[in-house]
């Protein structure tokens, strides 16, 4: 019961790693605040947690809405009356050739995966400085970020790499104010929606040439959230967590082979 009567609230948790980390918080005893843009996914998390015996709250909303964001982190303070963790899990995904990318579909992406951070950062900051040991902001953003290529990926990897810059200045902007601020970057994590993105069998042949040979889980994801947000974690800021099974060390001619023959 690490985080017994902490309040988290988790942006994408609605389904996949978003899911699996506040019902991975929810276990230790955390207040659960679920922020997910389909309310329907965001029912089934908000059931599932209180199977658990813990107490949760749905907020909806897009990331992309700037009036959104907010009443996410109000929700928060009007469910429990306190803010001590944020996970940031929720993103917009833009696949396609720059030369042949709307401008709409780019300037989603930006207000999704960009703008919502300094908003949630701006609201969230003046709760978390309250928090009872430490307030917490873990950015989920992806190996994509500064460590590997994708093709059509660009806008997405981007955006990744913008947020690991911004998790880094605003660990030495918020030290002042109690907060610690780290990124994790998962790798090819077996998410329903990769699943379907990418079908059953392509995934699990990738992950075959890992070092760690085997499809990334959800599950492996919460348990970082939660060391990094745990007392243990309490000197580490400004860092980037890469929880990938060893696939970015993979040579890029493995993997074009098998996405060529897919």
């Amino acid at each position: 019961m690490r985080f017994k009567d902490k309040v988290v609230l988790i942006t994408g948790a609605g389904r996949g790693m978003g899911r699996a980390i506040a019902l991975a918080y929810a276990t230790e005893g955390a207040r659960v605040v679920v922020s997910a843009r389909t309310r329907e996914y965001g029912e089934e998390t908000i059931a599932q947690i209180r199977a658990l015996g813990a107490q949760a709250w749905l907020v909806g909303g897009d990331i992309a809405d700037r009036v959104a964001v907010k009443s996410m982190v109000d929700g928060a303070i009007e469910a429990f009356g306190a803010l001590d963790i944020l996970v940031h899990c929720a993103a917009d995904t833009a696949h396609g050739l720059i030369t042949e990318m709307a401008d709409e579909t780019f300037d989603h992406l930006v207000r999704s995966n960009i703008q919502s951070l300094f908003w949630l950062a701006k609201d969230a900051a003046p709760h978390l400085a309250k928090a009872q040991d430490k307030g917490r902001i873990i950015f989920i953003s992806s190996g994509e970020a500064n460590r590997k290529y994708t093709p059509t990926l660009i806008p997405y990897g981007s955006s990744k790499a913008f947020m690991n810059a911004f998790a880094r200045g605003l660990a030495v902007e918020f030290g002042a104010l109690n907060i610690l601020v780290n990124v994790i970057e998962p790798g090819l994590i077996g998410t329903d929606h990769m699943l379907a993105t990418l079908g059953e069998d392509l995934p699990h042949r990738l992950a075959e040439h890992f070092p760690v040979p085997r499809l990334g889980q959800s599950a492996d994801i919460a348990s970082a959230a939660l060391f990094l947000t745990s007392n243990e974690a309490s000197y580490i800021t400004g860092t980037s967590l890469l929880v990938d099974g060893g696939a970015t060390m993979v040579t890029l001619p493995k993997v074009e082979e098998i996405l060529k023959g897919h």
